[in-house]
This record gives structure tokens, sequence and C-alpha cells, in this order.
């Protein structure tokens, strides 16, 4: 996959049709610092936009796996432009994730809007409560995306607790 390409030709879209994006996940813990492999370009996107975003996806050659209100999943048949998820937010969470981003280099030369460090970590939370398995590999982020200065160690840690994953962050923070 050509990442720095697939971003490069998103950006551009999302840009062009006026879309608030965010870069969510591998690539934007590696924003943060953490150098993690990653299969896949994933962006989080207002929800009011999804059908613009899958047609345009269509439209560009990637095959639609699947859709859902909250996501939505594509495959390009050419091997350099991979997968790309998207996770469509709306009302108060789209508000606070969009003014929260930080703009930063991504793949070299790009800059992008990446999710804040506070906001990848509660991601990661659900992650782990969906897929119990993925704590293995999302702890490390989550605790990469802890040292980042000024990290909202309190605001993350209600969102766990909300998620019923107190424990498991308190574990995450003490072994950093």
């Amino acid at each position: 996959m050509q990442f720095d390409e697939v971003l490069r030709t998103w950006k551009e879209f999302f840009e062009s049709a006026e879309i608030r994006y965010v870069l969510i996940d591998g690539l934007a813990v590696n924003a943060w610092g953490r150098v993690r492999l990653t299969k896949d370009v994933d962006f989080a996107i207002d929800r009011s936009n999804q059908q613009r975003v899958v047609a345009h996806a269509e439209s560009i050659g990637y095959e639609t796996l699947f859709v859902s209100e909250g996501y939505s999943n594509h495959a390009h048949r050419e091997v350099r432009f991979g997968r790309v998820d998207f996770m469509y937010v709306a009302g108060d969470t789209a508000e606070r994730l969009f003014s929260a981003s930080v703009e930063k280099q991504v793949m070299g030369d790009q800059s992008l809007p990446v999710a804040s460090a506070e906001h990848l970590a509660m991601m990661k939370a659900l992650a782990m409560k969906n897929f119990p398995h993925r704590a293995l590999f999302e702890g490390d982020d989550v605790r990469l995306l802890m040292s980042t200065p000024g990290f909202d160690r309190k605001a993350v840690r209600d969102y766990y607790a909300r998620q019923g994953l107190l424990d498991l962050y308190d574990a995450i923070e003490k072994a950093r």
C-alpha cells in the first residue's frame, strides 16, 4: 500500500468537498510518535457526509465491503491503494473530535488533522472492549498517548470507567 498516495488522494477530496475529517488509528498513533505497523488508513468523518464519502470511494475504484451508520470499509482492487476505513461521527462527539484535532506531519511531507491523543486513547478503549485480544497491542498505543504533553488523564480515565474498563486503564497507566 502506498500510504502517502492514499493520504494525498483522500486529503484532496475532503478539502475540495469541504468535508471535516481527522486521521485516526494506526497512522494517527504513528503521527503521535509510536512506530507501529498498520495495514490500512482510517479516518473519522462527519456523519452527514457518509453518502458522499462512500460514493467517492466507489468512483475511484474502491469496493465497499461494509456500511453501517457508524462505519464503512473499502478495499481497492489496486494494491497500492489498499484498504480505507471510515468512522462516522455526529453531534457533540463530532464537535469535540474535530475541534481537538492537531495538524501533524504524516508520512513525511504531508500534514493532516490527526485526532487528539485523548480521543485516540478513548477509541482504543472501545476497540479493546469489543475485541479483548486487541489489548495486547492497543495498550501499548495508549501508553504512548499517555506520555504526550498535556494529556488529560482524568478525562480519559473517566471515559474508561464509563465503559467498564477502569481496571484496564489503571493497568496501562501502571505499566507506563
